[in-house]
């Protein structure tokens, strides 16, 4: 399982290759290989906001054990 930390520099690398992609793709918006590193950078996106979102959720948790007892 990736961690955070390893999320964020598979977004940094794929969002080089999506910027290399669309030079490479000109005005060409149909492109394969562009169309295929957007797609990556937003999987990773989202995967890196579900971890966020899983640790903030587990925080809140905890909170309101502490709160209620």
């Amino acid at each position: 399982m990736a961690t955070l930390e390893q999320l964020k520099t598979h977004i940094s690398t794929a969002k080089e290759k999506t910027a290399a992609a669309e030079k490479k793709a000109g005005s060409n918006k149909y492109d394969s290989d562009l169309r295929a590193a957007r797609k990556k950078e937003k999987r990773l996106s989202r995967k890196a906001a579900k971890f966020v979102y899983v640790e903030k959720m587990k925080e809140e948790k905890k909170k309101k054990k502490k709160g209620g007892e």
